[in-house]
């Protein structure tokens, strides 16, 4: 695959910025580690998750069961298998996105929209709504806050199928609500 001096400092540049929020001595470490993965390394990594990263485009065609909040025809909102939170949300655009100033405002019109119905049935404190790269494609993590404050590093919960199917549940109480 043979990449560029330029695309390997982009890489290493991506990973640096997915553990920006370390603790300092752990993100120096990880820095270090990052810093003097040879090319080769770096292309290797890309070979594996090659694999992985179709996982949102699968979920988009709905060949991974999802629990799906809503969708319309830019993106699809389905509910974290290991969520930061009750409610946490990942927004997938229906259109492959790489980077994160590509971002339709279709796509964060819609993501607002989830923010609104998460926070009206929910009932946060507040929603972090993050913009970002993972496994190659830039989505949207719509994440409530509750307690104390919370990020991409903080515990994630195992739920099931079962317990997401009930947070979508009061997700919609209000269209239900609604239909009666």
């Amino acid at each position: 695959m043979a990449l560029s001096n330029e695309e390997i400092k982009e890489l290493k540049d991506q990973l640096k910025e997915q553990i920006k929020n370390l603790p300092q001595d752990k993100r120096k470490e990880a820095e270090n580690q990052i810093d003097n993965m040879s090319p080769a390394a770096i292309e290797a990594m890309l070979e594996q998750q090659k694999g992985r990263q179709a996982v949102f485009r699968m979920i988009v065609n709905k060949e991974i069961d999802s629990v799906i909040v809503e969708e319309n025809s830019n993106a699809i909102a389905v509910l974290e298998i290991n969520p930061l939170s009750d409610g946490h949300t990942l927004v997938i655009p229906k259109n492959e996105i790489k980077k994160k100033n590509e971002m339709p405002k279709e796509v964060l019109n819609f993501a607002e929209k989830i923010v609104k119905k998460l926070e009206s049935t929910l009932k946060p404190k507040k929603i972090n709504l993050v913009v970002g790269e993972k496994m190659g494609e830039t989505i949207i993590d719509l994440i409530p806050i509750y307690d104390k404050e919370i990020n991409e590093n903080s515990p994630r919960k195992q739920l099931k199928k079962e317990d997401l199917e009930e947070i979508k549940k009061k997700i919609n109480i209000e269209i239900i609500k609604k239909a009666e």
